[in-house]
């Protein structure tokens, strides 16, 4: 009698706990359906419908967290093998109640203030109370949310844990994350973005316009520039000017370090148009923001730059630009109509300089009316930034280290001791604008086989030229450069700099699979390999870059590379000891 009492009992709360886990999946899955409305309406800042759809999104987290913390799940959570399971399932529920009423409500009630429409400009100023009054609310959930995220991160899978258990702990962790990262932006605009707009008094930022058809390390040539006054979030448009309306300074604006003008002469601070000849932005700011102060006698707090295929990605939010020379400027042929048409169309520099300088000044006053769609410019900037086409400098260290967590500093590869990164960036010797006709690709990879835990890494980088057969005569000399710096017309001139991890040892390089010698230093603590190259119209190269990794780095690295006309193709490259230098 007794043994078939126990049996009851025991059958009894195996089908007790089968209902209420079916009763808690049923909830969960209810809530996942309304956290993707919440989530559309406070992108849309539609602050009653996401403060309803939240409180929806509670009822059923909160019914699903009874379902799995009563007192025959949480004895079940004892059991050996499968008890597992039962705690994990209930510490799952208990996080998602903190997230919820922790962070999704209170988000929900500043939807108004925390969407993309938040920073859109209304007739030339943005409302920086909206963002002020978004903060608590976005600090609150940034605290929930990392917290909650470190809460699953420790969350073991132990002997016994179903697949189903612990492939959902990973599903909500990778879930966790992503919006722990989207709050801690929040958290970080929220934060600098009103001062950064003018809210303790005005702010001027010097805007550089690089020109991708001329290579320079960063992007392209700063071929034009532009005062943006801000002043308590109202935006005008101050003074403009190109590159060719600077002096040649006699000698470096600033202090250069050694290896800086070993790899890039003097010029790098004598000259406009050359001092981004280095990829390290921040230096580049530094330099354009002090030969404006020189030039003009004006304080800047700031540098911002852009390239016009970062342009063609904020006129898909914007729609067409209508030009006073006649043109209309969209998505589709703001590149080609700017590196390339305007070129054959303007006979003389002060025709083409004043061409960019309506350009810029017609999407600059769309953008700073507001007349975009807030989502797609969300979009946009994202797309620019992580093609590095949309990079920024402050001298106020708090704004400076929120530019590098949005990875708009466009400062050296940030490494990791396990993960090497390299750099490609390359700079034109043309002296012209044939850039727009240059190829790139790249291929990186590694293998492991030395005793001691170093890999070997190897870096190709491949060049064409694209240009027509006939560029020499076809193409206008302002394009080609007329071989006024000793390159023939139709041919590109290029600097190739291949910036390796600061672990890694050089080994050597080739040029089409002959030994090549390259000029070799460091710069900041990277090994750098510099050389050059020249190809007429058809003509590729392959470039071989050759290093030892770090001791315990991963075989395979990453590389970056210097944003040009055409987003540059990157692939694997698979490697044997047998062809690796040992």
């Amino acid at each position: 009698m007794a043994g078939t009492l126990v049996a009851l009992v025991v059958i009894a709360c195996a089908v007790w706990l089968g209902v209420r886990a079916f009763l808690a999946q049923r909830e969960i899955t209810a809530s996942e359906q309304v956290a993707k409305v919440v989530e559309a309406h406070i992108a849309a800042g539609q602050t009653s419908e996401a403060r309803d759809s939240a409180k929806q999104l509670a009822v059923h987290v909160d019914a699903a967290q009874g379902f799995v913390s009563d007192p025959v799940w949480r004895a079940a959570g004892l059991l050996p093998f499968v008890g597992t399971n039962f705690s994990t399932v209930s510490q799952l529920a208990g996080i998602l109640g903190e997230v919820t009423h922790g962070a999704v409500l209170p988000l929900s009630d500043a939807a108004g203030n925390i969407s993309p429409s938040t920073i859109k400009p209304v007739q030339g100023a943005v409302d920086l109370q909206a963002l002020s009054a978004a903060r608590p609310a976005v600090v609150k959930a940034d605290s929930v949310l990392q917290s909650a995220y470190s809460e699953v991160a420790r969350l073991k899978s132990g002997f016994g844990t179903i697949p189903q258990v612990s492939g959902g702990v990973e599903r909500f962790k990778s879930v966790l994350g992503k919006a722990a990262q989207q709050v801690s932006t929040a958290d970080t605009v929220t934060r600098v973005l009103p001062s950064a707009l003018g809210s303790s008094g005005p702010r001027t930022y010097l805007v550089l316009f690089q020109n991708n058809a001329e290579l320079r390390a960063t992007g392209g040539i700063p071929g034009a520039a532009a005062e943006v006054h801000i002043d308590n979030g109202h935006i005008t448009l101050g003074r403009q000017t190109e590159a060719k309306g600077f002096p040649a300074f006699q000698q470096p604006v600033l202090p250069l370090a050694d290896p800086a003008k070993g790899l890039y002469g003097p010029i790098l601070g004598e000259y406009f148009q050359d001092v981004n000849l280095t990829p390290q932005f921040p230096l580049t700011a530094r330099l354009a923001s002090e030969m404006w102060k020189q030039r003009f006698g004006d304080h800047t707090d700031g540098v911002l730059s852009l390239d016009p295929v970062a342009l063609s990605y904020l006129l898909q939010a914007t729609g067409p630009v209508h030009l006073a020379t006649g043109e209309t400027l969209d998505s589709s042929n703001a590149v080609e109509l700017l590196l390339s048409d305007a070129y054959s169309k303007y006979s003389s520099v002060q025709e083409k300089d004043d061409f960019f300088a309506t350009a810029a000044a017609a999407v600059f006053s769309k953008v700073a009316m507001g007349s975009f769609q807030p989502r797609a410019m969300l979009d946009a900037l994202t797309r620019a930034a992580a093609e590095h086409r949309l990079l920024a400098w402050s001298p106020n260290q708090s704004e400076q280290d929120a530019i590098t967590a949005g990875n708009l500093s466009g400062s050296l590869p940030e490494q990791m001791p396990s993960h090497g990164v390299f750099g490609v960036y390359l700079n034109d010797a043309t002296g012209a604008k044939m850039d727009y006709y240059l190829r790139e690709s790249y291929k990186v990879g590694g293998v492991m086989c030395r005793a001691d835990g170093r890999p070997n890494w190897r870096v190709e980088v491949t060049l064409t030229n694209a240009a027509p057969a006939n560029a020499a005569t076809s193409l206008p000399d302002y394009v080609t450069g007329g071989g006024v710096y000793g390159v023939p017309p139709g041919d590109v001139k290029t600097q190739v700099n291949v910036y390796a991890p600061p672990s890694a040892i050089y080994l050597g390089s080739l040029q089409n699979g002959e030994p090549v010698n390259v000029h070799r230093d460091m710069d900041s603590g990277y090994p750098v390999a510099q050389t050059a190259v020249v190809l007429s119209p058809g003509q590729s190269v392959t470039l071989t870059f050759q290093f030892l990794g770090g001791p315990g780095a991963q075989p395979k690295p990453d590389v970056i590379s210097t944003p040009s006309v055409n987003n540059p193709t990157v692939s694997a490259l698979s490697l044997s000891c047998q062809a690796v230098v040992r």
